[in-house]
C-alpha cells in the first residue's frame, strides 16, 4: 500500500490533547513494552469501524481493544512514534 501503512495492536491509552480537537490513541503490539507502541493522532476525519464494519465513534473505543490502524507513512522519530491515523478497525 503506497498511500499508508497499517499497524495491529492493543489500545493501551486514549488521551485528550489540551484545547485541541485531536486525541492520542496509543496502541502496542506487546502491551507493557513501550518500544512496540505507536501513538495515533486521531482527528475528526478519522473513520472508526467495529468488527462488522459499521462506523462507530471515538467514545466506543476502550483500553484493551485490539485494532488495525491505517496511518500515514510519515512518523516522528520519538518513542513512541506518532502518526496521523486515517482508519481504525476494531477486531
Amino acid at each position: 500500500m503506497s498511500c499508508c501503512s497499517y499497524t495491529i495492536g492493543t489500545i493501551v491509552d486514549i488521551s485528550d490533547i489540551m484545547n485541541q480537537p485531536y486525541k492520542f490513541i496509543t496502541i502496542g503490539k506487546v502491551p507493557g513494552d513501550i518500544y512496540t507502541y505507536t501513538r495515533l493522532v486521531y482527528s475528526e476525519e478519522t473513520i472508526i469501524l467495529d468488527h462488522e464494519y459499521n462506523e462507530i465513534g471515538i467514545e466506543d473505543l476502550k483500553v484493551g481493544d485490539t485494532v488495525v490502524a491505517f496511518h500515514s507513512n510519515a512518523m516522528t522519530m520519538s518513542i513512541p512514534p506518532q502518526t496521523s491515523v486515517f482508519i481504525i478497525e476494531v477486531k
